[in-house]
């Protein structure tokens, strides 16, 4: 069972001698500003929320490799053949057994 948030911001400084309010605080579904000399520096957030903007940020950088990937196939740009760059670069290729090839 969760507890209800009670809908203010706590301000934490990084020398308060009370980190144990701030978890509580965020546990129970505030937001937690750490300061220095007053300016808001780090946040601690309730689990949620945490989890939510980390699936948002894995989700943007999906698209954006999705993106890539689909501008990279759309590329009129004419292909290089396989044996081409097997060759280009022969020399550096000969450093490794045939079998990771």
């Amino acid at each position: 069972m969760t507890a209800e948030p009670t809908g203010h911001v706590y301000e934490l400084p990084p020398d308060d001698v009370a980190p144990a309010d701030a978890v509580h605080e965020a546990a129970a579904g505030d937001v937690v500003y750490l300061t220095r000399q007053g300016e808001r520096v780090a946040a601690l957030v309730p689990l949620d929320v945490a989890a939510a903007g980390a699936a948002a940020l894995e989700a943007l950088e999906d698209e954006d490799a999705l993106r890539a990937a689909q501008a990279a196939l759309a590329d009129p740009a004419p292909s290089i053949p396989l044996a081409e760059v097997l060759a280009e670069h022969a020399d550096v290729l000969a450093a490794y057994p045939d079998d990771e090839r």
